[in-house]
This record gives structure tokens, sequence and C-alpha cells, in this order.
């Protein structure tokens, strides 16, 4: 009998699935791995977690990168997580051209397909949310259920005109240190000094034409009339003190995706899932297990 049973317990063992290590911060960039689209651009991206079962693709927000995730990663049981960096952030390819959520979403439909995941969750953060959701309405087969983070239809007025006003006339090369970086990087709520510390220095370090881009491409953006379209279920997650897209961005945000369930976090802003990334990950493992 105790054979049979540390035989059974062997076998359990061998038949789970490996599991890759989320890295450290100090691991983060030897971790990258890369994959060139048919187009020609190459992507950096890390990959954790379960090496089987669907894969859950991360896209990070405006001038972050895939280490965006790397707190809430831990929280997300064990499943393949592959965050990617959008072009020009971290060591992806910066283009001149284009920025906007076509071109975004264009290269995350390639990157799915240049990796043959087949069918994936998206979670998305700000840029990143508004890029999964354009990828959802566009190619539904390829999306099982979305996240999206701090989200917005469009960019609101005062947020555009912030950024308008700061974002041209960064030098170059930026100071990370500097009172923008560090107004950038603010959130209500602690959050690990060693990540943000990473975090701004590689922030800081993005191309100027991806600065640019980004910016013109959220000023034109509103991705209303594709809400419709998503067929996927979706999570929607905000901070009740996010500065950049507020509460008539998340009325907004809802009458156009109905059936998409809301949690809202009191007293969190726009990187609520950095401030307490046991809470959102319990909220998405939740949802992804649906």
């Amino acid at each position: 009998m105790r054979g049979l049973i540390a035989g059974l317990v062997l076998g359990a063992a061998l038949a789970a699935p490996a599991l890759a290590e989320i890295p450290a911060q100090a691991e983060w960039n030897d971790a990258r791995q890369t994959v060139t689209l048919p187009g020609g651009l190459t992507l950096a991206y890390v990959e954790m977690g379960a090496e089987a079962g669907r894969p859950l693709v991360m896209v990070h927000g405006y001038s972050d990168n895939s280490r965006s995730w790397s707190l809430l990663a831990p929280h997300l049981g064990d499943r393949r997580m592959i965050a990617v960096d959008l072009r020009g952030h971290g060591a992806s390819d910066a283009p001149d051209c284009c920025y906007g959520l076509d071109s975004l979403s264009d290269d995350l439909i390639g990157f799915i397909e240049a990796l043959d995941l087949g069918t994936v969750d998206l979670i998305g953060h700000s840029l990143g949310s508004m890029t999964a959701a354009v990828t959802a309405a566009l190619r539904p087969d390829l999306v099982n259920r979305v996240v999206l983070v701090s989200s917005a239809l469009d960019t609101p007025a005062a947020a555009s005109d912030w950024l308008w006003e700061n974002v041209p006339a960064l030098p170059d090369p930026i100071d990370p240190e500097s009172q923008f970086m560090l107004d950038w990087y603010w959130n209500p709520n602690p959050v690990d000094e060693d990540f943000l510390t990473r975090e701004r220095t590689e922030s800081a370090a993005m191309p100027r034409q991806a600065w640019m881009g980004v910016l013109t491409g959220l000023t034109l953006a509103d991705w209303s009339l594709l809400a419709a379209r998503i067929e996927a279920p979706v999570l929607l997650l905000w901070g009740d003190q996010d500065g950049l897209f507020g509460a008539d961005e998340q009325e907004a945000l809802r009458a156009a995706l109905p059936e998409a369930e809301f949690i809202g976090y009191e007293g969190y802003g726009h990187n609520m899932f950095w401030e307490t990334p046991e809470e959102v990950g319990a909220a998405v493992r939740d949802f992804l297990a649906d």
C-alpha cells in the first residue's frame, strides 16, 4: 500500500506542469526573450509560471515595460504568464513610427501568433488596457477573457493637457529622479522602492520617438466604437485616486461594456496593482478561473 501511495504521489509530481520562476527585480533584464514579427519588428518579453495551460498575456502602460507585472505575477497562481514589452518600450525595437492603438494592437496580435499561443487571456494596464481591448475587438478568436486595469475609452482633456505640457519638453536623456518622473510614478500608497527606482530608470531611457509617438497616439485614441465588438468577458479594475482616468471615464467605460464586471479600489491610484498586488491578484485569479 505504501508503495502504491508513493507511486501515485510521484506520478502526480511528474505530471504537474513545470514552473518558470518569476524573476527577481535584479534578474528581470536577463530573463527577457525576443521574437521577431513577420514585419520585422522585434519584441521582448518575459515568460514565467506554468509551462502548460492557457497563456495570460500581460500588456503594460505608457513608458513602462514587462517589469510592470513583476509585483502582481506572484499572486496570480500557477499559470503561464507572458509579459510583453510594447514597441518603443523596454528591450523591444523602437521604430520612428507608429504608436497608435491600431499599431500596438497589430503588434500584439502578431506576437500572439508568432509564439503560437492559441487562445489567450489578456490583462492590460492603462495604455496596455486600451491595446488589449482593441485586440479583443479585432480578433475575438484569439481572446478568452480580458482584464482592463485603470482603463478608459479615450484620454481625458486634463490628462492630455498635462502630458502635452511636460512630455515634449523632456530633456534627452531624462533624469529618472527629475520632478516629472517622480510625479509620473507617484502613488497614493507605498510601493516597493527597488521596483519603482528600476521602473523610473527604464522609463527615462525610453527613446524620445516612443514618448512622443505614444502621446500622439493617446491623444487621437478613441476605441468606443470597437467596444461592442468585444466578445470575451471583461473585468474592469480601477482605483478611485486615479489621477489620469477618473470616475467620468469609468462611467463611460461601463456604459460601453455593460456586461463587464467592475471592481473599484477605494484609496488606491492608477497603479493600484502595484499598491495592493495581493488584493488585485485574488480578483484577477477569480475572474480568470470562471
